[in-house]
């Protein structure tokens, strides 16, 4: 009776052409690399969602300002509407850019600036407002709170600054301790004596946010105008 044959393992040499290679190992920094790559378009998928979020938030909101009569309610309404546009033009410059989480804040301000000019009402709309900026790169945590308090500043500036003759500078500017300084002044009506920022919502808000950013608002006002600031790291 034929005994039944045995199966014995085949061994193939590495060079033979029926060998598969052996996979090289993906070091620690390919690794690395590539989640880095994945967290920074997570990142920026998210910035794009948050971007379109706000803009359907202003759309939403534009809907109902026809219905809005008494003056009061439609002051609230517009700096509601002003405050969000804020963070919008924030989101949009970074997706726009695609920095990931810093933007150009010269670029910012001037946008920004833009923005607030153009929900002036009367002859307000008309001041002068110029802007220099040292070229410098803020983080979006820092920019945000930064950019409430210019609207804040800017706004309260062309409700006392002169129609005819008034004038708005907006600055940022390097300081050597790792941060640096906004300042906006204006040559408008001074401040009533032993004004209290916190009397004003815009300006208690600015106060509130000028601490997150590790600074007190300072404002300083006379006949010759009025001047606030607040320093920010960079």
């Amino acid at each position: 009776m034929p005994m039944p044959l045995r199966s014995s393992a085949v061994f193939l040499p590495p060079d033979h052409p029926g060998s598969a290679p052996a996979p090289e190992a993906e070091s620690f920094e390919d690794r690395l690399n590539t989640r880095i790559l994945e967290l920074e378009s997570e990142l920026r998928e998210l910035q794009h969602r948050a971007k379109n979020s706000l803009q359907m938030v202003i759309s939403l909101l534009k809907l109902q300002a026809g219905r809005i009569r008494d003056p009061d309610a439609r002051a609230a309404y517009e700096q509601t509407m002003l405050r969000i546009e804020t963070l919008a033009i924030l989101y949009r410059q970074l997706h726009e850019t695609g920095s990931g989480t810093h933007v150009d804040l010269g670029r910012y301000v001037e946008t920004l600036c833009d923005a607030v000019k153009g929900n002036a009402q009367g002859g307000t709309a008309r001041i002068p407002v110029s802007i220099t900026s040292d070229p410098i790169q803020i983080g979006l945590y820092e920019a945000m709170p930064l950019g409430l308090i210019i609207a804040e500043l800017l706004t309260n500036s062309l409700h006392h600054a002169y129609p005819d003759d008034g004038w708005i500078r907006v600055s940022v500017r390097q300081e050597p301790n790792g941060r640096a300084r906004l300042t906006v002044e204006d040559n408008g009506r001074a401040l009533p004596a032993g004004f209290d920022t916190t009397a004003e919502d815009g300006l208690m808000l600015a106060e509130a946010l000028a601490g997150q950013l590790g600074d007190t608002l300072s404002t300083d006002s006379d006949a010759a105008g009025t001047t606030a600031g607040v320093s920010f790291p960079i």
